[in-house]
């Protein structure tokens, strides 16, 4: 590979080590190397304590003559006081155990400036293969540090910010990886292991996967950020070890690079089981509420309020399809004596049974309701003749040829109706009901157990 100064520039820690040894073992391009990549090169005689060779780089990088490279201490001297302790603890130890070796580490410019420098750090050994040289490349990395240094600040801020938040939080790469994670979701992945440790995914972290998330229940929010370019709220549907289940609000928000182009997401995860749990109950509880606003207690009809609204939308329905409608009026004969002879729980009791009775006669799209005590109505939709009208009324009549047992006892009932027909489309369901009412009196006056047509 050709290099030159700007390919140097960007090379990392683990790139320039390699090109600087690989220069060492050929003597090729070390002297290039050291040029564009403002270095210098030394060699320290380990048994005389003195260095044998320092390049003219010296003195332009740190601005001390060669002569004033001495001994080691000439060297610690030169280095940062915080870094002076470790620096060369760390370079004695490691040549102790005959390794080559790098370091990063502050050092002090003759006129007080502070550079960072990498130390690449070679051993020549004697013939009883103990350490005897020492052969050194200080590259000066300031700038490059500078920028790692500013980006590590960067990310420690943003590191505690996200620790601030209750909920877990993960800043995710587009390859599904997991750049930063809060305190939040390191508590809950302590102990577990993950294909890649130094790059565990986010569906491996969240929901024990081993593929990304998809699917109605849990679907990607990394996926539909990329692909949308825009925040996103999901809500996650997930069935825990335990069978039990959690509902996960998923917030996602695009992270963009310099040329605007989506590299990841910030997304935060909230536990909202308990809330949804709680809306699913009022609404439960809503639904029973409207139920018992709108249905008879007793035998589960529609009552009085909700006949009058579905009588209302039938005749708007007839009137938009141009069809009939009629509607009878029930009244149960003799129904008063079995409430003063057996009391008002046999009295429910038939109720219940005369209502399951009516329920058998109905068709799909007609609407029985109880009004009130021993009063029902029924909603006849699509009439297309009279008389079908009179062999329904009959039906109606006929359950009660046989007498009602409850309990033991013989009660006989029957039913007397009045059937008013929909031919007025000014005809309002009031009206409608009234001349059902008035025809069912008739049929009660005339002879019980009978139906008749309004006037």
């Amino acid at each position: 590979m050709v290099f030159n100064n700007k390919i140097l520039e960007t090379l990392t820690k683990d790139e320039l080590i390699l090109q600087v040894n690989s220069s060492f073992e050929n003597n090729k391009s070390l002297e290039f190397l050291l040029d564009n990549l403002n270095g210098l090169s030394w060699e320290f005689d380990l048994h005389a304590d003195k260095f044998t060779f320092i390049s003219s780089g010296a003195e332009k990088i740190l601005g001390y003559k060669i002569e004033e490279w001495t001994n080691m201490s000439s060297w610690i001297q030169m280095i940062h006081p915080e870094d002076r302790d470790f620096v060369p603890s760390y370079c004695l130890t490691q040549t102790k155990d005959g390794q080559d070796h790098s370091m990063e580490y502050r050092m002090l410019k003759k006129d007080g400036e502070t550079i960072w420098v990498l130390d690449i750090i070679r051993l020549g050994k004697d013939t009883n293969n103990k350490a005897s040289t020492l052969y050194g490349f200080i590259l000066d990395i300031t700038t490059r540090k500078n920028e790692q240094l500013k980006i590590e600040k960067e990310h420690k801020f943003l590191q505690t910010v996200i620790n601030g938040i209750h909920d877990p939080v993960m800043i995710i790469n587009k390859d599904y990886s997991v750049k930063i994670m809060n305190n939040a979701v390191q508590e809950s992945v302590r102990g577990r292991t993950f294909i890649d440790p130094s790059s565990p995914k986010c569906y491996e972290i969240s929901y024990n996967r081993n593929t990304p998330c998809e699917g109605i229940n849990e679907p990607c929010p990394l996926k539909e950020v990329l692909q949308s370019g825009k925040k996103t709220k999901l809500l996650y549907k997930h069935i825990l070890p335990n069978d039990k289940v959690q509902f996960l609000e998923i917030a996602a928000s695009p992270l963009f690079d310099e040329a605007n182009e989506c590299i990841g997401i910030i997304e935060s995860a909230r536990d909202v089981s308990s809330y949804i749990k709680l809306t699913t109950e009022l609404e439960e509880k809503s639904k029973l509420l409207e139920h018992e606003a709108t249905h008879d207690h007793l035998t589960g009809l529609p009552n009085r309020v909700l006949f009058m609204d579905r009588l209302e939308e039938s005749i708007k329905d007839a009137n938009r399809h141009k069809s009939s409608l009629a509607l009878l009026f029930m009244d149960l004969d003799y129904f008063k004596q079995v409430n003063d002879t057996f009391g008002h729980a046999m009295g429910d009791a038939a109720l219940k049974m005369v209502c399951q009775k009516f329920l058998s006669c109905t068709r799909a799209n007609d609407v029985l309701s109880r009004l009130a005590g021993d009063e029902f109505t029924l909603i006849l939709k699509e009439i297309q003749e009279k008389k079908d009208i009179s062999t329904i009324a009959q039906k109606f009549i006929d359950v009660f040829k046989e007498p009602l047992i409850i309990d033991g006892h013989t009660l006989k009932l029957s039913v007397s109706i009045g059937v008013s027909i929909y031919t007025d489309s000014t005809q309002s369901g009031e009206k409608l009901l009234k001349k059902a009412d008035a025809a069912m009196y008739r049929a009660k006056k005339e002879e019980k157990g009978n139906f008749q047509f309004s006037l």
